[in-house]
């Protein structure tokens, strides 16, 4: 993974970002139509790679089907600005295979909302796992000079 050399954050920063963080990923590709479809994705950071987990009739997962590359953004929508961006190669798998599911599920619901997470185990069978494996990343951290004056 090539790091962009005026990234706010070492790549060991950007582990920890990704590894701590529960907000989402956005993931951009390219449609049949030539167009960018963008969707937000629970996510796990495992060893520089990013695993997310979606129904397999999902338009996301036929989309990716067709284009293995994407663009992705795991960043904030609150003051101080931060976050990640790039490019990666997607692989898709049979999420029984790599049992993705249950790692988001946990990661974002945190034992909480166990009837949410029953429904979405209860669809594994016909889950895909997304792994996406970046190419080139950049952050971004706007707290130092977006200090408030109190």
């Amino acid at each position: 993974m090539k790091i962009h050399p005026k990234s706010a954050w070492s790549e060991e920063e950007i582990g920890s970002y990704l590894d701590q963080t529960t907000t989402p990923i956005r993931v951009s590709c390219i449609d049949d139509d030539g167009y960018p479809v963008i969707c937000s994705l629970w996510f796990v950071h495992q060893d520089g790679v990013l695993w997310s987990a979606s129904h397999r009739n999902s338009y996301i997962i036929k989309a990716l089907q067709k284009r293995s590359g994407i663009g992705f953004e795991v960043a904030t929508n609150e003051y101080p600005y931060h976050g990640v961006r790039g490019k990666a190669d997607v692989a898709l798998f049979e999420d029984s295979s790599v049992n993705i599911l249950e790692e988001v599920i946990s990661k974002y619901l945190q034992g909480s909302n166990t009837e949410l997470a029953d429904w979405l185990l209860s669809r594994k069978q016909d889950e895909y796992a997304i792994r996406i494996r970046p190419i080139s990343v950049n952050s971004w951290d706007f707290s130092k000079r977006m200090v408030r004056e109190k």
